[in-house]
């Protein structure tokens, strides 16, 4: 039965290190060498469970690093003051649409009062 012992514990070794694996985030800057230290095989086969030898070696030695915390106020900071800036710029848009509007509704006003007024067919 030295083949199931060897089994369970290449499954220990295997369950354990996908954990620490996904447990990591891609955009995580820092990455931390892992080191998975194999108890000799005297020590195992003496054990009447060697995964959880295997469970409790890993995790004394593996070390995930922590992902950086996401700087929310400093993102949601700019966001707010991109949008204060489009508004304050469609505030100007506005500003200066009513403003041609006005000019051109004077100059047409001016030309219309200006000419004579036509008369009806005679």
């Amino acid at each position: 039965m030295k083949w199931a012992k060897e089994r369970d514990l290449l499954v220990a070794q295997t369950m354990t290190f996908v954990q620490s694996i996904t447990g990591k985030k891609p955009e995580a800057e820092t990455r931390a060498e892992t080191r998975i230290e194999l108890a000799p095989v005297d020590e195992i086969e003496k054990v009447d469970r060697p995964v959880e030898i295997v469970q409790q070696i890993v995790q004394e030695n593996v070390q995930a690093p922590r992902p950086l915390p996401v700087l929310r106020s400093g993102l949601r900071e700019e966001i707010q003051g991109r949008v204060a800036a489009f508004r304050a710029h469609q505030q100007l848009f506005d500003r200066e649409r009513d403003e041609y509007f006005r000019s051109v509704l004077t100059k047409v006003r001016a030309s219309t009062g200006s000419q004579p007024k036509a008369t009806g067919p005679t």
